[in-house]
């Protein structure tokens, strides 16, 4: 018998399904309890307020890539290059887990006013942290100008990610992972 999921996790694992697949707006904080099978009272506790549940939501999204950049790739016993192709493999596990409904920050942003947006304003923040950490393995490659080798590889990121997100194509991840070993030998 599979263990029992506790209860905030079972709203943000429905929060973060729903406002991937339906949208944000579209989703309501009445489908997110019935589809949790929680009480209102469950959620209020646990997170307050929509908003505060979207947070969380980013925060979870967020956390995946942190454990790449902070622990599964400088685990890795193999050149940077190596380490930054990996990702792509990442990727792929990831595009192929139950959990990968695309890109919460790219569906949110979409999903919003580009102006002034509180969305807006940390997922770049996020993308900052991310990119912080793609540079700091492309740095250690020794390409030449390795902030633009990052620029390039976050695009090809992100157009992996909607890709397979697009698609349902969980190989578009290798297809990603050698347009970056292209990139890479192109620095060098």
């Amino acid at each position: 018998m599979p263990a029992k999921i506790p209860v905030e996790e079972k709203i943000l694992l429905t929060a973060r399904r729903l406002f991937c697949q339906v949208g944000i707006h579209a989703t309501g904080i009445a489908r997110i309890i019935e589809e949790s099978g929680v009480s209102r009272r469950s959620l209020y506790t646990h997170y307050g307020s929509k908003e505060n549940l979207l947070k969380a939501v980013f925060e979870a999204e967020a956390s995946i890539w942190f454990r790449w950049f902070d622990h599964d790739l400088p685990q890795m016993e193999c050149p940077p290059t190596e380490r930054i192709l990996a990702l792509f493999d990442l990727m792929q596990d990831w595009f192929e887990s139950e959990i990968f409904y695309g890109c919460v920050f790219i569906n949110a942003v979409a999903e919003h006013e580009k102006c002034n947006s509180w969305i807006q304003e940390i997922a770049n923040g996020y993308k900052a942290q991310f990119t912080a950490g793609l540079q700091a393995i492309v740095a250690a490659s020794g390409v030449k100008e390795p902030e633009m080798v990052t620029e390039k590889l976050n695009l090809l990121i992100d157009g992996t990610i909607v890709t397979a997100m697009v698609t349902g194509n969980s190989e578009i991840a290798q297809i990603g992972r050698l347009a970056a070993a292209d990139i890479l030998r192109s620095a060098q």
